[in-house]
C-alpha cells in the first residue's frame, strides 16, 4: 500500500474496534471491481435495486484505495486541499471547537501561500476526479448490470410468457374437455333411449308374429281335422 494511500486513509476514514471504518460515502464496485465482492463492510448507505427493494452498502478498503489512487494521479503541487485536511483531522485530537480548528488549520496554510480561494479551488478540483471516477463506475455498472440482469430478465420474460400461453391452452382444454364430457353423457343418454325404443319395437313386432303364427299354425290344425 503506498503512503498516499495510507495518508488519504487516515484523512478521509475513522478507524473504528475491530478494523471496520466509518465516514465513507459509497460501498458500490469499481469498475475493475465488478465481479468481486467488497471488504470489511462497515457504514452503510442505502440505493434501490432492480425489483425495488433497498441494498445496503458499506465502505470497502478496496474502493478507498482506488478513490485514492485516483486523486494520487491527480495530486496537486504543494499545499493545498488534501494537507488543509489532514491538518482539520490532526487538530480534531486537540480540544478545540470546529471553528478554531478550521482557523489553526487556515493559519498554518497562509505560511504557504495559500487562501482560502485556493483551498476551495483545490477541494473542487479534488471533487471533479471523483466525480470522473463515479461517471466510470456508472458506465461499468450500466454494462455490468446489463449483462448479468438484462438478459436473464429477458428469459424470465420469455418462460412467464410460455406460463401464460401453456395455461391458455390448458384453460381452452379443460373446456373442450368439459364439453366433450356433457357431449358424451347426451349421446349415452340418446343411446340408452333408442335402445329401449328398439328393444320395445322388437318385442311388439315378436309378439305380433308369435299371435299371427299362432293363429295360422291352428288353423292348419283345424283344416286337417275338419276338412277330411
Amino acid at each position: 500500500m503506498s503512503e498516499f494511500i495510507k495518508k488519504f486513509k487516515s484523512v478521509f476514514i475513522t478507524e473504528e474496534v475491530g478494523g471496520e471504518t466509518q465516514n465513507a460515502q459509497d460501498g458500490s464496485q469499481h469498475p475493475a471491481e465488478m465481479t468481486s465482492a467488497p471488504s470489511k463492510p462497515s457504514h452503510s448507505s442505502s440505493t434501490k435495486t432492480a425489483a425495488g427493494a433497498p441494498a445496503s452498502g458499506s465502505v470497502s478498503d478496496k474502493f478507498v484505495e482506488v478513490l485514492a489512487l485516483a486523486l494520487e494521479k491527480n495530486n496537486q503541487e504543494g499545499f493545498d486541499y488534501f494537507e488543509f485536511r489532514q491538518s482539520l483531522k490532526n487538530l480534531a485530537k486537540m480540544p478545540m471547537d470546529e471553528q478554531t480548528r478550521f482557523q489553526s488549520a487556515y493559519a498554518m496554510a497562509q505560511t504557504m501561500g495559500v487562501t482560502s480561494a485556493k483551498l476551495v479551488e483545490s477541494a473542487k478540483h479534488y471533487l471533479e476526479v471523483l466525480n470522473v471516477e463515479q461517471t466510470r463506475f456508472a458506465e461499468a455498472h450500466s454494462q455490468q448490470k446489463a449483462k448479468l440482469i438484462g438478459n436473464r430478465e429477458e428469459e424470465a420474460k420469455n418462460i412467464e410468457a410460455a406460463m401464460l400461453q401453456k395455461a391458455e391452452q390448458i384453460k381452452q382444454l379443460t373446456q373442450e374437455i368439459e364439453q366433450n364430457r356433457h357431449r358424451s353423457e347426451q349421446i349415452r343418454k340418446e343411446i340408452s333411449e333408442s335402445t329401449v325404443k328398439v328393444e320395445s319395437t322388437k318385442a311388439d313386432f315378436e309378439a305380433t308374429f308369435a299371435s299371427v303364427v299362432a293363429q295360422i299354425q291352428d288353423d292348419m290344425a283345424k283344416i286337417q281335422q275338419h276338412l277330411k
